[in-house]
């Protein structure tokens, strides 16, 4: 296991706190509601929480304890762990080719694909099998074994092991491989292997069944096919169809339980606990695994080092080795465990249409905001 130095850092309090003024710019603008919170060293230094949970049809303010839909943000909290924990307990192995445990991966109508042979668990889990980023599994299947049935038969577009291509058919393929290996739904899975252990109360798929009410759910988008304004069900097409979940979207959580988790995985990535996972599996999972000229992957989580930088998260500010991941909702973490310090972005940009896109110009704006308060921290 690698030793991970850290500092807490200082930041510059009034700086700090411009960042509350700027995000409030960028309300009804941008996205109806938004709940920034940035944490150091385990402590919450910024908390802000500004506009609507909903305006149409129902004006709804936001909350501090809403459950927001994480969409993609479901990839790295759920799917990405499980399969830490189960390389832990010696389940699978990355290196594993997918054939070896879903042998009708490879099948096509004239025989053995002898390109989908070489894909292996890491390929699927860094974006680098070399599968187009989705398909309309929607439009094709009525249930969760149609959605893998169709999934496991997509060809790659691309050569497995050369190119980046982020996709959500990786983690639906994922899913699929985790039940078959443990039995278990992955919802159940994550129930165990990360609910419990953290002691989360305001996480869950599908949380209209599990006690909440749409009072406590942030809106996403009217869906005039799905009966209006989505609270509280899930807003990918192709997770709706695999009744709400999936490994690549599908979770709800709040900021806070979200910031939580986020916490757990600075510490294991520091040697410092095992709840989540054990510190070298977490130091494994977070080094990167696939790169092409722009970007790096790891295990689930962009990484932002060797001079690639996320400029989705960050504009011109640079911090030696960080990780991020978005959610097409509007969602995004950002966290750099040397500094120790996270970013959580939660907003419903989505609400009332996914058409509006402004969030990919705030967010760097923003994130850009709170490094820039650090004392001491200069841009590249």
């Amino acid at each position: 296991m690698r030793e991970v130095k850290h500092v807490c850092v200082d930041f510059n309090e009034d700086r700090l706190h411009r960042v509350e003024s700027l995000l409030n710019t960028y309300v009804n603008h941008a996205f109806p509601g938004a709940h920034l919170t940035v944490v150091s060293c385990g402590d919450v230094v910024l908390d802000v929480l500004l506009g609507y949970a909903e305006i149409t049809p129902l004006r709804r303010g936001l909350t501090r304890d809403m459950l927001f839909d994480l969409a993609s943000l479901t990839k790295v909290l759920v799917t990405s762990i499980i399969y830490g924990k189960l390389v832990e307990e010696g389940l699978v192995s990355l290196r594993q080719k997918v054939s070896e445990i879903v042998p009708e991966f490879v099948k096509t109508v004239a025989g053995s694909s002898e390109i989908k042979e070489r894909i292996r668990l890491w390929m699927l889990l860094s974006h680098a099998s070399g599968l187009p980023p989705w398909m309309p599994f929607f439009k094709l299947a009525n249930s969760r074994e149609e959605v893998f049935s169709e999934a496991v038969k997509v060809f790659p577009a691309s050569t497995p092991g050369e190119v980046v291509t982020y996709s959500d058919i990786n983690y639906i393929i994922l899913t699929y491989i985790a039940e078959l290996i443990t039995g278990e739904r992955i919802d159940r899975l994550f129930e165990k292997y990360v609910v419990k252990a953290l002691n989360l109360r305001r996480t869950s798929y599908n949380p209209l069944t599990r006690g909440f009410s749409k009072d406590e759910i942030v809106a996403t988008e009217v869906d005039e096919r799905r009966g209006g304004t989505l609270v509280g069900v899930v807003h990918d097409e192709n997770a709706y169809v695999m009744n709400g979940v999936s490994g690549h979207a599908g979770l709800f959580s709040s900021v806070e339980d979200s910031a939580k988790l986020i916490v757990e995985l600075i510490r294991s990535y520091r040697g410092e606990s095992d709840a989540l996972l054990s510190p070298v599996i977490t130091q494994t999972f977070l080094r990167p695994w696939a790169c092409d000229s722009n970007l790096c992957y790891g295990i689930g989580w962009r990484v932002n080092s060797h001079g690639k930088v996320d400029f989705d998260q960050l504009t011109d500010l640079w911090v030696s080795t960080s990780f991020s991941h978005t959610g097409f909702t509007g969602t995004s973490i950002w966290f750099a465990p040397e500094l120790d310090l996270a970013i959580l972005l939660y907003t419903n940009r989505v609400h009332p249409s996914r058409a509006n896109e402004a969030i990919v110009k705030v967010r760097p704006l923003i994130h850009n905001a709170v490094l820039s308060s650090i004392k001491g921290l200069r841009g590249v």
